[in-house]
C-alpha cells in the first residue's frame, strides 16, 4: 500500500505540473469564463492537495475519474488495453525462457569454450542495445526487406513475433548471464561432486541437481523482469503501434489526459507489487530453507 500511495502521489503531482489540459481541449480564442468553467468541469480549479484528496476518495470508492479525451471512465479505458499488454508480456517472457535458460545452461556446461564466449558476448550486447533500436532493425529486416511479418498492429501471432522478441531480448540476456554464474557456483558444490562420483550422467547432474538449485536466483530476477516488462512495454508498444497500456500512456500524456495516465500507472504498480509477492512465494516453495528461516525469525 505504501508503494502504491507513493506512486500515485508522484504521478499525480508531476502530471499537474506538466501543463494545463484545458489548453488542448478548448479553441485558442476561448474566453476566460469558458476556460474557468471547463477547468471546474474537469476538477482542476482547486489546489493540488484538494484534487489529490478527492482522487484518493474516489480511489477507495472505485471511481478513478473520467477520461478527458475519451469521455469514458478512465478505468474502463485502461482495462480495455490491458489484455494486449498482458499478451505481449507473456510472449516476451516465453522468449526469455526459450533463449535465456538454455543459453545460460550451455554457457555454464561449456565454460571457457568458444560457445561460452559467444553466448557471453551476445548476452552483453542484448543488455546494451536499446529496445527501440532492436525494434526498428527488426522492422527493416523482417517487414520492409523480407515481407515476412507485419510492421505494426495486433491481430495474428505474426503481429506478436517482433515486439515480443524486441521486448524479451534484454531479459533473455540477463537470465543467461545470471543462470551461467549461478550454475558455475552450484556445480562446485559438494552434492554435485557426489552426484558425479556416483556415476550419474552429465545431463542428469546438470538438470536435476545443478539447475534445480541454481534456478532460484533466476526466478527472482525473472519475476522482477516480468513486472518491469509491463512498464517497459511503453517503448515497444510505441515502436510497433501495439494497442496496449504502454502506447495508451504515451498518447494520454500527449493529450494531457491525467486520469488515464494515473489509472494506467497505478495498475502497473499494483501488478508490480503482486508479482513481487508471488515471486517471494515461489522462491520459498523452491528453496525450503527460506521458509524455515522465515518461521524461525
Amino acid at each position: 500500500m505504501i508503494v502504491l500511495f507513493g506512486v500515485t502521489l508522484v504521478v499525480f503531482v508531476i502530471l499537474r505540473l506538466s501543463g494545463d489540459p484545458v489548453d488542448l481541449y478548448l479553441p485558442p480564442g476561448a474566453s476566460p469564463e469558458m476556460v474557468e468553467r471547463y477547468r471546474e468541469a474537469l476538477g482542476l480549479s482547486e489546489s493540488i492537495p484538494v484534487q489529490y484528496a478527492k482522487f484518493l476518495q474516489g480511489l477507495f470508492s472505485g471511481d478513478l475519474g473520467q477520461s478527458y479525451y475519451y469521455n469514458e471512465p478512465a478505468l474502463d479505458v485502461v482495462l480495455e488495453r490491458f489484455p494486449a499488454t498482458l499478451e505481449l508480456t507473456a510472449a516476451s517472457v516465453l522468449v526469455t525462457i526459450i533463449i535465456g535458460v538454455p543459453a545460460g545452461i550451455v554457457a555454464a556446461v561449456m565454460r571457457n569454450s568458444k560457445t561460452d564466449y559467444l553466448i557471453r558476448v551476445a548476452a552483453l550486447l542484448g543488455q546494451c542495445v536499446p529496445v527501440f533500436w532492436i525494434g526498428i532493425i527488426l522492422i527493416i529486416i523482417f517487414a520492409v526487406k523480407l515481407h515476412w511479418l507485419p510492421t505494426s498492429g495486433r491481430g495474428t501471432w505474426e503481429h506478436l513475433v517482433m515486439p515480443a522478441f524486441a521486448l524479451g531480448l534484454y531479459s533473455a540476456a540477463t537470465t543467461a548471464r545470471l543462470l551461467r554464474s549461478s550454475m558455475l557456483e552450484v556445480m562446485n558444490k559438494e552434492y554435485v561432486l557426489v552426484a558425479r562420483a556416483k556415476g550419474l550422467s552429465k545431463a542428469k547432474v546438470v538438470l536435476k541437481h545443478a539447475l534445480k538449485n541454481a534456478i532460484s536466483a533466476v526466478i527472482t530476477v525473472l519475476g522482477l523482469h516480468i513486472a518491469g516488462l509491463l512498464g517497459g512495454a511503453i517503448v515497444t508498444e510505441t515502436v510497433f503501434a501495439w494497442p496496449g497500456i504502454g502506447r495508451l500512456i504515451v498518447q494520454s500524456i500527449n493529450n494531457r489526459d491525467f486520469t488515464v495516465v494515473q489509472t494506467a500507472v497505478m495498475l502497473i504498480a499494483l501488478c508490480y507489487v503482486v508479482i513481487n509477492l508471488l515471486v517471494d512465494v515461489c522462491y520459498a516453495l523452491i528453496n525450503p530453507r527460506v521458509k524455515l528461516h522465515g518461521r524461525g525469525g
